[in-house]
């Protein structure tokens, strides 16, 4: 168990830590005089050096002493650096203690200098300093003129590896680079143990080029032909290759002596060798882990006095566990995306697990391709899911984890913080709303509490999905909530700054909606205007500009870029770039126009939530409408079905085609598990997955699946085709629902559907968000009471319908639709006929 600290700032700073005997005081400084000297080795490494003085000039600046650094080790009282240089494994380089003396002596001691280096910044943490986001000033320092500590800590991460990349990589004429290098390091970020995992085999080919010039052989075999490209795959049957890529091995930790490991991750995409040798050998992963495996066996050989390791992703087609034994010194590192055939995290990571190496986590928290910086868009920005994954994935055994994402600090930046808290101690997760706290309150002071609904705004989270539903409204609440704080933080110039970052990102996340959503010269115009802004923003890392550059306009062909324009031109020979610093007015004008230009969304309308269970069937509860020609079968992804099992041991009965779409078929069979939901659970959760099925492969063939429930009550059915497409149907009468609200509905719906759903008593108008292109809601008359082809925007919004005297109690449908509407204050589970129809009991 760790340490709990206590931590009191004021004039007087103290921390103190429970321990069998409490830990003497030390006077740092008093009223920002006599400062204790920092102390280090003469002989001490460059970053030990480095350590000390950024702890001096720190201290400096938190109590307005001038504190200094020396190695006349000889003094006493003083604070002392030591590298106790004992690290017990390569995985224990960042154990390091930090402690007062009774001589008066505050001693930060390390395994490593980079554990020292830890020992400095969670030190200052301690004392309240902060670097949430890179940049300057988004560094907090407090001001107390007196330090006194009481305290004795020793810590050490639980990842070996931590890390949070941009995907695109930095602006090589800025300071971006070392503005993120600072930050990891004042995080405790980067690891002790230098994790080599990325897609390698390219850099394999060009280290041995020669040697691959002359064997052609060495190349995958694909259609008949040798696949010789530059990022190819290799023919591992082959000895030569395997030779070859022993000899690239050895030679880069000849040229990089320091190193820990090696990547010998095979480049991306297909393209996997096709000889009866390789395919002997096994899958794709079997491939992989047999090049993988004769490598880890020569370093052994070769390096016996060193734990030198090979790195490799569990990704794409070798994302599969393999099925041959993995040498000891290979480390697999599980992608959490790009999967292929079907395996879930936790199947993946068990699978792996079963050979008895040691794991990584290979994350995507942000990807420009995917979510363009935009709020809520990506995992970095969704704070349950870092609360539950890194903890998770650390119980399940991984021990390296490492995030691609991206500089955008604007929509991120929380996520990525709170990130370097848990990769360091996973028990904080359970702190998440005291970092938050911590965030809010030390950023933005008397502007916290319009902020703090700002922050809710850009949560990821999917208990947050409603808040970022209609764009136009998103933008219209963020503006006001930052012209809220700059009105209450108009004394704190510091803090203006901050809010300044955020309007800025709030105008990039404007301008990308205009030119996602414009068409003809407006979109090509709103484009440039996008790029324009997002490179002078660039020194705020509010946005990852340089991925917005290189990228957006290359995969967007209704645009263009001039030549003279193109991302790699320099700034003085370039008409879109310029680093003039954003002005006050200009910043001033930029908010006024955003919050003159959206507005706030008025529904008419009291949004309601329903439990999944208990359900019941809604025919017996009321008398409804004869409705039985309802249709919905196919649609992609992961979608859920409700269901009541009335007797134990009753038969659910599904029938399942999967791979409609033939070009998806690598997407693995079609996954079914049947959840009860309520009732005891081993786990303490409401819900207890009772039966699972894979056995409906992605042929186009129609395959009965039958699931047979051991209790009666209430279920859900998930199923799941890697985002083929899938049609489910079922006997007539069999009690089955989807559920439509906010947050749980089908991916994509395929073709036209028709389902019904019920309007309780009262209710006087039905409240809806929709996507729809098409399709009608139709009244128990079977009137059109809402025609979505005439109801405006279709890119998202909501919808309210009138309930007529009388029709309430009774069913509605949903006639000829194409896309999707979720219903927000009726229950919303839908089904093909009213005695199909279940609904919550309450």
């Amino acid at each position: 168990m760790r340490p709990t600290l206590l931590i009191a700032a004021t004039l007087l700073f103290t921390i103190s830590v429970a321990h069998a005997a409490d830990p003497p005081p030390v006077t740092l400084v008093k009223n920002a005089t006599l400062p204790l000297p920092i102390v280090i080795d003469a002989s001490a490494s460059e970053r030990i050096q480095t350590a000390a003085n950024d702890l001096a000039e720190t201290l400096n600046q938190i109590s307005g002493a001038k504190f200094s650094v020396t190695t006349d080790t000889t003094i006493s009282p003083a604070i002392r650096l030591l590298d106790e240089g004992n690290p017990d494994s390569a995985l224990d380089r960042e154990r390091y203690r930090i402690r007062s003396e009774a001589n008066g002596d505050l001693t930060l001691s390390g395994s490593t200098d980079l554990a020292v280096q830890h020992a400095v910044w969670d030190f200052l943490h301690r004392l309240g300093h902060r670097q949430y986001f890179p940049g300057e000033h988004w560094q907090i320092t407090p001001n107390s003129p007196t330090l006194t500590v009481a305290l004795d800590v020793t810590e050490s991460p639980d990842y070996a590896a931590r890390r949070i990349w941009p995907g695109f990589g930095f602006w090589k004429d800025d300071d971006s680079k070392q503005a993120h290098a600072e930050w990891e390091k004042r995080n405790r970020m980067g690891g002790g143990f230098d994790l080599n995992t990325g897609h390698a085999y390219g850099q394999l080919i060009r280290s041995q080029q020669a040697t691959f010039d002359a064997h052609p052989e060495y190349y995958a075999l694909v259609d008949g032909e040798r696949h010789i490209v530059p990022q190819a795959k290799l023919c591992i049957s082959n000895p030569g290759t395997r030779a070859a890529a022993v000899a690239y091995a050895l030679e880069y930790f000849k040229n990089y002596p320091d190193a820990d490991s090696v990547s010998i991750d095979p480049s991306d995409g297909g393209h996997w060798c096709e000889c009866q040798d390789c395919a002997n050998i096994g899958t794709p992963t079997d491939n992989a882990i047999t090049l993988a495996n004769t490598i880890a066996e020569a370093l052994e050989k070769n390096h016996p006095e060193r734990d030198l390791r090979v790195g490799l992703y569990a990704y794409n087609y070798h994302s599969e566990p393999p099925n041959i034994d993995v040498h000891p010194k290979v480390i697999a590192s599980i992608a959490t995306s790009f999967i292929k055939g079907g395996l879930s995290i936790d199947d993946l990571i068990a699978g792996w697990s079963a050979k008895d190496i040691d794991l990584g986590i290979r994350e995507y928290y942000s990807v420009s391709t995917w979510d363009r910086d935009l709020p809520g868009a990506s995992r970095g920005s969704n704070l349950d899911y870092l609360c539950e994954t890194i903890p998770h994935f650390h119980q399940s055994g991984a021990r390296f984890l490492t995030a691609e994402s991206s500089s955008n600090w604007g929509c991120n930046g929380l996520g990525h913080y709170l990130a370097t808290r848990i990769m360091w101690n996973t028990d904080e997760a359970k702190n998440r709303q005291a970092i938050i706290d911590d965030f809010l309150e030390k950023c933005f002071g008397p502007a916290r509490e319009p902020m703090t609904e700002f922050y809710r705004l850009i949560d990821g989270s999917k208990s947050n999905a409603s808040a970022r539903l209609v764009f136009d409204d998103l933008l219209a609440r963020m503006f006001r909530q930052l012209d809220a704080a700059r009105q209450l933080a108009a004394d704190h110039p510091k803090i203006l700054v901050r809010i300044d970052d955020l309007i800025l990102y709030t105008r990039h996340a404007e301008l990308y909606d205009a030119y996602r959503t414009s068409t003809g010269d407006e979109h090509q115009s709103d484009f440039e205007a996008m790029i324009r802004h997002a490179y002078r923003s660039r020194d705020r890392f509010m946005m990852h500009s340089l991925a917005l550059y290189r990228d957006v306009g290359r995969r967007d062909k209704t645009v263009t870029t001039p030549e003279n324009a193109e991302w790699p031109v320099a700034e003085e020979d370039n008409p879109w770039k310029t680093s003039e610093p954003w002005t006050a007015s200009e910043i001033d004008a930029l908010l006024h126009n955003g919050i003159t230009n959206h507005q706030p969304l008025e529904l008419d309308f009291e949004p309601r939530e329903y439990p999944d269970y208990p359900l019941t069937h809604a025919a017996q509860l009321h008398e409804l409408n004869d409705a039985t020609d309802g249709k919905a079968a196919s649609a992609r992804g992961l979608r859920s079905f409700f269901t009541l099992v009335e007797n134990a041991g009753d038969k659910i009965h599904l029938d399942i085609t999967g791979g409609q779409i033939a070009h998806y078929r690598d997407r693995g069979n079609v996954r079914v598990e049947l959840w009860k939901l309520g009732g005891p659970s081993a786990t303490g959760e409401d819900r207890t997955l009772v039966a699972e099925d894979a056995s409906v492969p992605p042929d186009g063939e129609t395959h009965r699946v039958t699931l047979a429930a051991a209790e009666p009550g209430s279920y859900r059915i998930d199923i799941n085709d890697g985002a083929d497409l899938t049609s489910v149907t079922w006997p007539e009468g069999q009690p089955m629902s989807w559920k439509m609200s906010l947050e749980d509905h089908p991916r994509s719906m395929s073709g036209r559907w028709y389902l019904y759903f019920y309007v309780p008593k009262g209710t006087q108008r039905i409240g809806l968000y929709a996507t729809a292109t098409g399709g009608e809601v139709r009244n128990p008359a079977g009137e059109t009471a809402l025609d979505f082809t005439t109801s405006g925007d279709n890119s998202g919004t909501f919808l309210s319908v009138e309930v007529p005297e009388g029709m309430d109690d009774k069913l509605w449908k949903f006639h000829h639709m194409a896309g999707k509407a979720c219903l927000l204050n009726v229950p919303p589970f839908l089904a093909r006929s009213a005695n199909e129809l279940l609904i919550p009991t309450n």
